[in-house]
């Protein structure tokens, strides 16, 4: 399976919870992780159970190396949990013009760059995982704060929910919220431990067989369907 963003928080957290579940792994990281390192080393690992490469979502060329890297391999899953916040609060119709690309390019525009040029590597019994969050849904909007993270959600949610039309009847393709989790982004006032985040997104894609079978589904980490 490849894993992208797992550098950290959520990211590094999944690709320990895919080791310890004897899963073989390709985790990308934007920069290098000491941590993530620490996983490739552990006692418990086999021979190349884990590999890592370095990619920057945003960065068109890299994308198209690790597509290039990867040609021949099947995958049973790609997960991509690579994301980012908006430096400030200010509203989005005071964001520079690269903040706002900044976001877009990284949170919904490169996913699907890389999940197009991986599609063919991807089983047609496996599984496109792509992390959202309950910002990008419409229907949880009652606070009119942090648009321009929301608006790169929905973005993400749309070209998801495209790019499972383009493809029906072939491998699952599912959007997941980790909720408000405890990580570098969430901060320490967030109400999910990463633990438990994680352990609940990894059953929605390992243990929902039906999930994400019609078309983009979007789903909770707690296995509850979220309102689009």
């Amino acid at each position: 399976m490849l894993l992208v963003g797992a550098t950290q928080g959520l990211g590094l957290a999944l690709a320990d919870k895919y080791l310890r579940e004897d899963w073989n792994v390709i985790a990308t990281t934007v920069v290098p992780s000491a941590a993530l390192e620490a996983l490739q080393s552990g006692a418990a690992r086999r021979p190349g159970q884990l590999r890592i490469r370095a990619l920057d979502i945003t960065d068109r060329a890299a994308v198209q190396a690790l597509a290039d890297e990867l040609r021949g391999e099947t995958l049973l899953l790609l997960h991509i949990v690579a994301g980012v916040f908006q430096a400030s609060f200010a509203p989005i119709w005071e964001q520079p013009d690269e903040e706002i690309l900044r976001l877009l390019h990284t949170n919904a525009i490169g996913g699907i760059r890389l999940a197009e040029l991986l599609a063919g590597c991807v089983a047609v019994d496996g599984t496109f995982a792509f992390t959202s969050s309950g910002m990008g849904s419409f229907t949880r909007n009652d606070r009119g704060d942090v648009d321009l993270y929301r608006l790169s959600k929905v973005a993400l949610n749309m070209l998801v929910r495209s790019f499972a039309a383009r493809r029906p009847g072939r491998a699952r393709v599912l959007l997941l919220c980790p909720g408000w989790a405890r990580t570098a982004m969430g901060g320490p006032d967030a109400t999910v431990e990463v633990a438990t985040s994680v352990e609940g997104m990894y059953d929605v894609i390992t243990r929902r067989p039906a999930a994400g079978r019609h078309g983009a589904e979007f789903y909770e980490y707690s296995g509850d369907v979220v309102p689009w």
